[in-house]
This record gives C-alpha cells, sequence and structure tokens, in this order.
C-alpha cells in the first residue's frame, strides 16, 4: 500500500517573526531621533528619562499619626523596663564580703535614674514622629529620633500581615499590624498605636492590594 506524502512544513522565516513584532522604527533610529517609544504588536514600550524633582520622595509623604495613647504605652512599657534594671542592683546587699557595695549600688542607680528621666523626657518627641502612610502600591512607617527610619513595603513583597496586642496595649485598647516582608529575609514590620477598627481597616486593605498586585 503506497504511504501518503507528508505535509512539508514551512519553515518559520525572519519575514513571519517581522509581521508579528511590527517593529516601526531600528532602536538606533530612535536613539538618533529621540522617539520616546517603540510599539511591539499593538503595545507600546516607553523608556522615558524621569526628573529626581519630580519622583514623590518619602520625606515629603503625609503621614497618618499614631492614637494619641500610645504615648502612654510608650511611657509605660519604658518605666517599667527601668524599674526592672533598679530592682537588680539591690541583689548586691545580700552579697557579703564585698567592699564598697553601697557606692557600687548608689553610682549604678544614680545613672539608671538619670538614663531613665533622659529617655523618659525624648518619648514625646519620638511619639511624634512615628507614623504611616499607605501610596497606591507599598506603605511606609516612619520612626526615631536622632537616627530616623523609613521602611517603605511593596505590597507585591508582603508575605503575610497580621494584628496582635501585648500587655502594655491591651489596657489602653490598642493593636499592632505586622507586616513580613518577603523581600528582605522575611523581616518583620510593626505599626503601633491603632484602634481596632482602624487596624482590621488597613489588614484588609493590605491583603487586598497585595491580591491585586501578585496577579
Amino acid at each position: 500500500m503506497p504511504r501518503k506524502p507528508r505535509k512539508r512544513r514551512l519553515p518559520v522565516t525572519g519575514c513571519k517573526i517581522r509581521q508579528n513584532l511590527n517593529i516601526r522604527k531600528p532602536f538606533f533610529y530612535i536613539f538618533a531621533t529621540g522617539e520616546k517609544s517603540i510599539t511591539y504588536s499593538g503595545n507600546s514600550m516607553t523608556n522615558r528619562q524621569w526628573n529626581p524633582e519630580n519622583i514623590d520622595k518619602v520625606e515629603n509623604l503625609t503621614y497618618m499619626p499614631l492614637e494619641r495613647n500610645y504615648l502612654k504605652v510608650m511611657f509605660l512599657k519604658t518605666g517599667s523596663a527601668y524599674v526592672c534594671m533598679m530592682l537588680l542592683p539591690l541583689f548586691l546587699l545580700l552579697a557579703e564580703g564585698l567592699d564598697c557595695k553601697w557606692t557600687i549600688l548608689v553610682c549604678t542607680e544614680s545613672a539608671l535614674l538619670t538614663a531613665a528621666v533622659l529617655n523618659l523626657s525624648l518619648l514625646p518627641r519620638s511619639f511624634s514622629n512615628k507614623g504611616f502612610a499607605i501610596r497606591e502600591h507599598d506603605i511606609t512607617y516612619r520612626s526615631g529620633i536622632i537616627f530616623r527610619s523609613s521602611v517603605t513595603i511593596p505590597f507585591c513583597k508582603i508575605q503575610q500581615v497580621s494584628i496582635g496586642q501585648n500587655p502594655f496595649t491591651r489596657i489602653f485598647g490598642l493593636y499592632t499590624v505586622d507586616i513580613v516582608n518577603g523581600a528582605q529575609f522575611l523581616a518583620g514590620t510593626a505599626i503601633p498605636g491603632l484602634t481596632k477598627e482602624k487596624a482590621e481597616e488597613i489588614k484588609a486593605f493590605i491583603i487586598e492590594r497585595t491580591k491585586n498586585e501578585n496577579d
């Protein structure tokens, strides 16, 4: 029985590729003439130069402040920490045969008391510098007094978001939004001092934006 002749497939030629790509101008022509885009199959790919002065800087964002009661939380946490540290040197009084233990005790307690007063006096300024800003594609948290820092997390890099409380914030009914950033080896960023309604609203917004960014 004679075999049927196989149909020969036409090789893919450069002309066919050029028809699919629909290149209007070569790149060196665009570079020389200053055209702003190259068109591929009806889609425009632009590569415009941006002026750094026109880019939205993190320092120029409008930050939303934390709840006022969070300042009380900061005082309570800092005061409790220094009280615990000032109680530890009292165990020196139980030591027998230790010379100048009263001198060591007074010097240690004086240093801790000075540090506590200085730290507590800076808390209002530290509280005023804290805040967060939400943009279309990321969220930024600002903190610090002397060494100020601003952490910006793109929504597409967020791995997990949750809300929680600690014993101090539970007293004043405040919550913290914890964000896990997958771009920095699962580094965590916490936005504290929020009401329950605002924390849940921010969590829901981040989850929605993260889903849209990754789609």
